[in-house]
């Protein structure tokens, strides 16, 4: 029964349909509204993941009603004034790349609103933490260590990049460093060299943490 009754159901909106010759017409924008209108965005080292903030386009029709970008058929246009300072991707990301202020603008059908983003709030690193997990080595074995990065409020900083160095080259070295003493993102590899102790140091922005490490024959 409930089979015939789908099939009923169907077969009625195939009808309608061929008897609705009238299309829907697409929607008009007829005003565009970024929100927020104004936003800041901190931005830090190099070394660091930059920050970002989320802007959104509101679109709306004649009527006050809101639209999406579905109804309309187009999509949004952002666009920055000065790339230097910030640059916007198309779903309203803002990244903050120096400090100063620039305006963050969404187009679509001929309408515009923008947004003005102040980028001035520095990312500090207060402390770097390095756990040695083990916080031993054998002779031409290679461990990981891990170093965390975190601001005075106790957030965690994502890094691109550290430094690393070993106290003792001939006890235990960096094996991943490049020729500056650089390692991608927040890890390290350390290989052990000869029977020892050792310091392991990550630094980033400045601010540096240490690691103990023992290699075992």
């Amino acid at each position: 029964m409930k089979r015939l009754f789908g099939m009923v159901v169907v077969a009625g909106a195939s009808i309608a349909a061929c008897n609705n010759n009238e299309t829907t017409p697409t929607p008009v924008v007829a005003s565009v509204t970024v929100r927020p209108a104004a936003d800041s965005v901190p931005w830090g080292d190099l070394m660091l993941v930059l920050r970002t903030a989320h802007l959104a386009a509101v679109l709306k029709d004649a009527g006050g009603n809101v639209l999406s970008v579905i109804q309309t058929g187009q999509s949004v246009v952002w666009t920055s004034s000065d790339s230097t300072v910030a640059t916007v991707n198309r779903y309203g990301i803002v990244r903050g790349l120096a400090r100063g202020s620039v305006t963050i603008t969404a187009a679509i059908e001929g309408k515009s609103a923008s947004s003005a983003v102040q980028v001035d709030t520095l990312v500090t690193v207060a402390a770097v933490s390095v756990k040695p997990t083990p916080d031993s080595v054998a002779v031409g074995k290679t461990v990981q260590l891990k170093a965390t990065p975190t601001r005075a409020n106790g957030d965690t900083l994502t890094a691109n990049y550290m430094f690393w160095a070993s106290s003792d080259t001939s006890v235990a070295i960096v094996s991943n460093n490049d020729t500056l003493g650089v390692s991608p993102g927040n890890t390290a590899s350390i290989k052990g060299v000869k029977a020892g102790s050792v310091t392991i140091t990550a630094t980033i922005a400045g601010v540096s943490g240490t690691g103990a490490m023992k290699v075992k024959p």
